[in-house]
C-alpha cells in the first residue's frame, strides 16, 4: 500500500513539475524570438501553404517587436514572400542575408528556389544569370539540382549545346535522375547527335517503373525515340520502341498512330548504340535517387518537340507482303478511331484507316470510312466552336479555379483536376504548360486579394455604422464610461494649498458703518505666447477613414491586374482552340478531297476485289 502511495506521489510530482515547466515555457518569451507564439503560428501557416496569412503574421511581429531575435525570422519571411509570388521583396531579403550569413547551403537553396521561380514564370534570362552566378561556391549536394534546372532553362532558350555541356561536363550521369536524362536525350537529338540521343532515351525507356510518374516518363521517352526513328525512315527500329508504350495511357494514342505508320514505312538502317562519355552506365538506376519535377512530361517548360505535327516521312510500304503490312497497320489504327475525338492522333486515324483500305483496293470500304471521318470531324469542329464561345463569355477561367478559389498557396498552387466543362476538356495540353499555369496563378491571386479587400471593406462599414448609430456604446453603463475616462486623468492644481484666515471684527450683516474702499483697478499684464499646434485626434472613426482611403486606392489596381491576366488567359486559350480548329479543318479538306477522288474513280474490272477483310 505504501509503495502504491509513493508511486502515486512521484507521478503526481512529476506531473506538477512538467506542467510548471510547460507553463514557464509558455509564459516567458520575448516578442519576436523563437518561442513567440505568433512566429510559431506563421511557421505552421507557411507549411500549410497559407503564405499570405503567414507573411501578414510575420509583418505584424516585425512591426510590434522591431528586429526579431530569431535568426530564422528573415529566412521565413523571404520564403513566404517568394512562395506567394513576391519575388522582389524576397530577393531584397536574400541579398541582405547573403552579406552576413554563415550557412552557404541555406543561401544556395534559396537562390535555387528563386531561379526555379524565374524559370516557371518565364524570366529565362534572369534565371540563367542567377544560376551561373551561384555556380562558384555551390555546395556539392546541390549540383544535381543545379544541373537539372539550368539545363531546362537552356533548352527552353534553344541553347541545346550549352544544355548538353551542363549535363555531361561533371561526369556524374549515374547520379542524375531519369527526368534529367530524358532532357539530355532531347538536347542531343536537337543537336543532331542522334545516335547518342537514341542511346540515352532508350535507357530511360527501359527503366523499371515504380509509380505512375516513372511509368509515364518511360512512355514519353519511348514515344519520343520511336517518332524520331520514323522521321528518319527507320521503321524497323521504331516498331519495338513504340510497342513498349502502354495501350492505355497519356501517350498511347500517339504511339498507336506511329506504330501503324511504322508498318507502312521503309525499314531503314539498323539503329546504332553510342555511349555518351558522361559518367553514366547501363545499370538501372533508382528512380527515387533524385526528386525532380515531371516538367517535360506534362509539357511544363516544353523542352521537347512535338514530332507528330512536324513529320515529313514518305508513306511507302516497307514490307514485302503488302497485305500483311496493311493488316497490321489497320489492326492498330482500329484500336484508335473510337478514342478521344479531340485528340489529333485519333483524328488522323480517321483518315489513316480509309487511306490504307484505298491502297489495298477496298474502295467502297474506304469511301464509307471517309464519310464517317467527315461526320466526326464536323462534330469536333462544332464542339471546338462551342468551347470558343464559352471562352469569350468569360466563364472559362472562373470555372477552372472555382474549386480552390481561396487557397493562399500562391506560386506553389497546382491545378489538380478540371471541372466538367467543354472548354477545359479541350485545353488539357495547354493547361499543363508553364506559360498558362503561371498566368492562371496570377489571376487567381489577384482575385483572392480583391475578395480580401472586399471583406475588409465590409468590416469597416460595420465599424462606421456602429459609430454613427451608437450601437457599440449604447449597452455600456454610464458609470463605467466615467470611471474609464478618469483612469488616466491628472489634477490641474494638485500642488496648490489654500488656507483661510479667521476674521473676528466683522460687523453683523446690514450694520456696516464705514464705506468699503476698493483698491484701484489695474489692467493685468498679459504676455501671450504662441499657441501650441493643435493635436490631431485619431480615434476609431479617423483610423477607419484612413483605411478606407487605402482600400479605395488598392481596389482599382487589383481589378485592373485581374482583368489583364484574364484577358491574357482568354487569348492563350482562344489561340490554342483556333489551332485545333485549323487542324480539324485541314483534315476535313483532306477527307473531302479523298472522298471526291474515290467518287471520280473509273470503274475497274469485274474481277477487281472491292472488299477487304480487316483482321483485328
Amino acid at each position: 500500500m505504501n509503495l502504491r502511495r509513493n508511486r502515486f506521489a512521484l507521478a503526481f510530482g512529476a506531473f506538477v513539475l512538467s506542467a510548471g515547466s510547460a507553463q514557464a515555457a509558455a509564459n516567458f518569451y520575448k516578442p519576436g524570438d523563437d518561442n513567440d507564439p505568433r512566429i510559431r503560428s506563421a511557421r505552421f501557416l507557411g507549411e500549410d501553404k497559407r503564405h499570405m496569412s503567414a507573411s501578414v503574421e510575420l509583418l505584424r511581429v516585425q512591426a510590434e517587436a522591431g528586429r526579431s531575435s530569431d535568426v530564422q525570422f528573415p529566412w521565413l519571411l523571404a520564403d513566404n514572400y517568394l512562395s506567394f509570388g513576391l519575388r522582389e521583396r524576397a530577393d531584397a531579403i536574400y541579398e541582405a542575408l547573403s552579406q552576413g550569413t554563415s550557412d552557404p547551403l541555406q543561401l544556395a537553396r534559396a537562390q535555387l528556389k528563386e531561379a526555379r521561380f524565374e524559370y516557371t514564370r518565364g524570366y529565362l534570362p534572369e534565371s540563367r544569370a542567377r544560376l551561373l552566378r551561384i555556380r562558384e561556391g555551390l555546395p556539392k549536394e546541390l549540383l544535381i539540382e543545379w544541373q537539372d534546372l539550368l539545363a531546362k532553362v537552356l533548352l527552353e532558350q534553344g541553347r541545346n549545346a550549352d544544355a548538353v555541356e551542363v549535363l555531361t561536363a561533371p561526369k556524374n550521369g549515374d547520379d542524375q535522375s531519369e527526368y534529367t536524362r530524358y532532357n539530355l536525350g532531347v538536347g542531343l537529338l536537337r543537336e543532331k547527335r542522334a545516335e547518342q540521343g537514341h542511346t540515352v532515351l532508350d535507357r530511360v525507356g527501359k527503366l523499371a517503373p515504380s509509380d505512375r510518374d516513372t511509368l509515364a516518363l518511360a512512355d514519353k521517352a519511348n514515344l519520343t525515340l520511336g517518332w524520331d526513328f520514323l522521321q528518319n525512315q527507320q521503321a524497323a527500329a521504331a516498331k519495338p520502341i513504340l510497342q513498349r508504350v502502354r495501350v492505355e495511357g497519356p501517350f498511347s494514342n500517339r504511339a498507336l498512330l506511329g506504330l501503324g505508320w511504322a508498318e507502312l514505312l521503309p525499314n531503314g538502317e539498323r539503329a546504332k548504340r553510342v555511349d555518351l562519355e558522361d559518367g553514366s552506365s547501363d545499370k538501372q538506376r533508382d528512380p527515387f535517387a533524385s526528386f525532380s519535377t515531371l516538367g517535360v512530361l506534362l509539357r511544363r517548360g516544353q523542352v521537347d518537340d512535338d514530332s507528330m505535327r512536324k513529320r515529313h516521312f514518305r508513306r511507302s510500304l516497307g514490307s514485302s507482303d503488302q497485305a500483311e503490312a496493311m493488316d497490321r497497320a489497320l489492326s492498330v489504327w482500329l484500336l484508335l478511331i473510337d478514342r478521344d475525338p479531340q485528340d489529333p492522333a485519333v483524328q488522323e486515324s480517321w483518315l489513316a484507316v480509309p487511306y490504307a483500305l484505298d491502297q489495298v483496293g477496298a474502295h467502297e470500304q474506304a469511301r464509307s470510312y471517309y464519310e464517317q471521318a467527315i461526320e466526326r470531324l464536323e462534330a469536333a469542329r462544332e464542339r471546338t466552336d462551342k468551347a470558343l464561345a464559352a471562352i469569350r463569355s468569360n466563364r472559362m477561367i472562373d470555372t477552372i479555379i472555382k474549386r480552390e478559389v481561396d487557397a493562399e498557396s500562391g506560386w506553389n498552387w497546382e491545378l489538380k483536376d478540371l471541372p466538367d466543362a467543354p472548354e477545359t476538356y479541350y485545353l488539357q495540353t495547354m493547361l499543363a504548360e508553364h506559360r498558362f499555369a503561371e498566368a492562371l496563378k496570377n489571376y487567381r491571386d489577384a482575385r483572392l486579394l480583391q475578395r480580401n479587400l472586399e471583406a475588409w471593406e465590409k468590416r469597416l462599414t460595420d465599424v462606421e455604422k456602429g459609430y454613427f448609430t451608437g450601437a457599440s456604446r449604447g449597452t455600456v453603463d454610464t458609470g463605467i464610461l466615467f470611471s474609464r475616462a478618469k483612469e488616466n486623468r491628472t489634477e490641474l492644481r494638485s500642488g496648490v494649498n489654500i488656507k483661510l484666515a479667521t476674521e473676528i471684527n466683522l460687523a453683523e450683516p446690514g450694520r456696516y458703518d464705514r464705506a468699503v474702499v476698493m483698491p484701484p483697478l489695474r489692467a493685468p499684464e498679459l504676455k501671450l505666447a504662441n499657441p501650441p499646434d493643435p493635436q490631431v485626434f485619431r480615434g476609431t472613426f479617423e483610423q477607419v477613414g484612413d483605411l478606407r482611403k487605402r482600400l479605395d486606392s488598392l481596389k482599382p489596381a487589383l481589378i485592373k491586374m485581374g482583368d489583364e491576366q484574364g484577358r491574357l488567359l482568354q487569348e492563350m486559350a482562344s489561340t490554342e482552340l483556333k489551332s485545333q480548329k485549323t487542324l480539324i479543318e485541314k483534315y476535313l479538306v483532306e477527307a473531302r478531297f479523298a472522298l471526291a477522288r474515290l467518287y471520280d474513280r473509273p470503274l475497274g474490272s469485274v474481277d477487281e476485289p472491292d472488299e477487304y477483310e480487316i483482321k483485328k
